[in-house]
């Protein structure tokens, strides 16, 4: 392993508490990448959803450069 994986592997451990020499150590590590594993699809589930989205408001045609939000808003209140 690269020496500087090694030491940043060793610093991880030290910082969370982790004694390599115990069973506590794998399951550390599994609940680690598990965590990982799981963060990672998340994102990879988000962008179907996102990108259907922009595909509807991509559908919906360019948008108009004179559009005034705030004013759109503003009179939403009135």
């Amino acid at each position: 392993m690269d020496d500087e994986v090694e030491r940043l592997k060793s610093l991880l451990l030290r910082l969370a508490e982790v004694n390599v020499s115990s069973d506590v150590y794998n399951d550390h590590l599994k609940t680690v990448l598990l965590r990982e594993l799981q963060r990672l699809k998340a994102k990879e589930d988000l962008r179907k959803p996102v990108r259907s989205l922009q595909e509807q408001v991509e559908r919906m045609g360019p948008r108009d450069p004179d559009f005034d939000m705030k004013r759109f808003i503003d009179k939403s209140w009135e």
